[in-house]
């Protein structure tokens, strides 16, 4: 274990995680991470000008990596800024974490300077999200977020930390397995569904491929060119 503080958990979290490079805007409620971006961390940080843009080029990276593309950006506008991109990775399946800067736990629910509810606009668009308010859940939910978006059909996740959070003291270890009892997401396909879509194609006079990043991601593209 390591004694530091939130912010650097989260930096040390994205380092175990394999992360190279993120995309995102400093702004308040962010600013102890981007501080902490400061003092040394082996992910490289691409400063975007709009959020929404930082949330495309992870996207990007995503896309042409096959990695997990990671956002950052602060509370209020840094957060809503953020939802074109979340949505677009929703429906493109790009596995995406994005992390932003809530205010601080005691100001929670009260309308304070730059408060939104960011967990709560992104909950049809995410696969799950987090507000942490106790910086020792902090690692944990680091591993679940990158867990759950890149596990069964990939997809963005959102986590939101309390600016008290990022400025607490943790002793930091990053843990080596998962504790998601509840995420058990689809590993085999539906038998039954797969036989009505063949006997549809089979029956098709003039049948058309419509085909998205799934066939990316599952690398199933040769299989894709015997079909058609």
């Amino acid at each position: 274990m390591a004694k530091m503080l939130g912010s650097d958990a989260i930096l040390r979290s994205l380092e175990a995680e394999g992360v190279d490079v993120m995309f995102g805007i400093p702004g308040g409620a962010i600013l102890p991470t981007y501080d902490s971006i400061a003092r040394g961390t082996s992910v490289r940080h691409v400063l975007a000008r709009h959020e929404q843009g930082a949330g495309h080029m992870a996207e990007g990276y995503a896309r042409a990596s096959g990695r997990v593309g990671v956002a950052m950006a602060t509370s209020g506008p840094g957060a809503t800024n953020l939802v074109t991109p979340i949505a677009d990775a929703w429906m493109d399946s790009t596995p995406l974490v994005c992390i932003t800067g809530q205010v601080r736990t005691n100001l929670i629910g009260t309308d304070a300077f730059q408060e939104v509810d960011a967990t709560g606009i992104t909950l049809p668009i995410v696969k799950h999200s987090w507000l942490v308010q106790d910086v020792e859940e902090l690692p944990h939910v680091m591993k679940a977020a990158f867990h759950v978006a890149r596990t069964g059909r990939c997809g963005p996740v959102l986590v939101d930390v309390a600016k008290d959070v990022q400025e607490a003291a943790i002793d930091f270890r990053y843990p080596d397995e998962v504790d998601l009892p509840g995420w058990k997401p689809p590993h085999k396909v539906n038998a039954r569904q797969l036989g009505e879509a063949a006997r549809a194609i089979a029956a098709a006079e003039k049948p058309v491929l419509y085909v998205g990043g799934g066939v990316v991601n599952a690398e199933a593209c040769e299989e894709l060119r015997e079909l058609a």
